[in-house]
């Protein structure tokens, strides 16, 4: 056995959990599934989807390009200067085509990432991802060719009333020194829920700064899609930032399609190690996402579907756990 095997064919807690998920839902396909990620079935948006792929499937060019073409290693450029012009619209920011990148899925996506920024240089030194405030995202600590590549810090609790407390970044025992290649973190924070403040956002940015290092902000959860937070928080994204987006929680898990905003240089290496590792991105989570953009769907399917749809059941299990307590 390789290090490589030993590393990644073992039990991890990112296995047992995507075996859990795929077993409950193939297995019982009527079990309400609590756990692991997987987002909930709104039948509306999932007809939405459908009618949109039934006019790909209706349309010859559309359909020979979704199934017929190898798109580049950095994704289909329709879908990129599409998202690069939803973006700007929506956020204001000063980015192209250029600065977006597609990957077969978030986990691959920080599979690249953490192992372009601290795995071993050619003098044989590794260095460390900081995690800000555990716990986050399980999946982060089983991507890395290091075992120890990771470096997580306890977060402060604030106490919101009797029953109800939030974690906060611990800023005064975090020590980002020259061994620190990128500080990552999850928002909304997966498993916790919490959202790390547009404060804390700032405060991350500049330590990342004074290090000429990247702040990595997952946003699976987040915002522009499905934007699943409840509360008044900025998305933000410079070029000193590494944004990662997913279609996965905007209900489209399947099509294992996700989206990283970087520097320009960052998406050309990006790009390139994508080419290695798996010739291109699938072609069809952007085909379906770009539909949505120029119909006009995606904004109205966040804000009027699937929003509202978190929230109710939000607020239905915290009732539940208040009554409880």
């Amino acid at each position: 056995m390789s290090q490589f095997a030993t590393r990644f064919t073992g039990l991890s807690g990112i296995v047992s959990l995507m075996e859990d998920l795929g077993d409950a839902l193939n297995n019982n396909p009527e079990v309400i599934f609590m756990g692991g990620g997987n987002p909930a079935q709104i039948p509306a948006l999932e007809a939405c989807i459908a009618q949109h792929m039934a006019a790909i499937t209706q349309d010859a060019a559309r359909w020979h390009k979704l199934i017929g073409e190898y798109q580049p290693p950095q994704g289909d450029p329709v879908f990129l200067s599409c998202l690069a012009e939803f973006l700007s619209a929506q956020y204001g920011w000063s980015l192209t085509e250029k600065n977006i990148a597609i990957s077969n899925g978030g986990q691959s996506a920080f599979f690249t990432l953490f192992n372009l920024f601290a795995s071993r240089d050619r003098a044989g030194h590794s260095k460390k991802v900081v995690l800000p405030m555990v716990p986050d995202y399980l999946g982060y600590a089983d991507v890395g060719l290091e075992a120890d590549m990771f470096l997580g810090y306890r977060p402060n609790m604030q106490l919101l009333g009797q029953d109800l407390f939030k974690y906060t970044v611990d800023f005064d025992q975090m020590a980002i020194d020259d061994t620190v290649a990128a500080i990552c973190c999850s928002r909304p924070a997966n498993p916790s829920g919490n959202i790390i403040t547009d404060q804390e956002v700032a405060q991350l940015r500049a330590l990342c700064r004074a290090k000429g290092i990247p702040l990595m902000m997952d946003s699976a959860y987040g915002h522009p899609f499905p934007g699943i937070t409840f509360g008044e928080h900025s998305l933000a994204w410079g070029e000193d930032m590494i944004l990662i987006l997913s279609l996965s929680k905007l209900g489209l898990p399947g099509v294992r399609t996700g989206i990283v905003i970087a520097h320009e240089e960052i998406i050309q290496q990006f790009s390139r190690a994508t080419a290695s590792l798996s010739l291109a991105p699938s072609n069809l989570g952007p085909a379906l996402c770009t539909a949505l953009m120029q119909s006009g769907d995606l904004l109205p399917l966040v804000t009027e579907l699937i929003q509202p749809f978190y929230q109710q059941k939000m607020q239905q299990a915290l009732t539940y756990l208040q009554e409880a307590l």
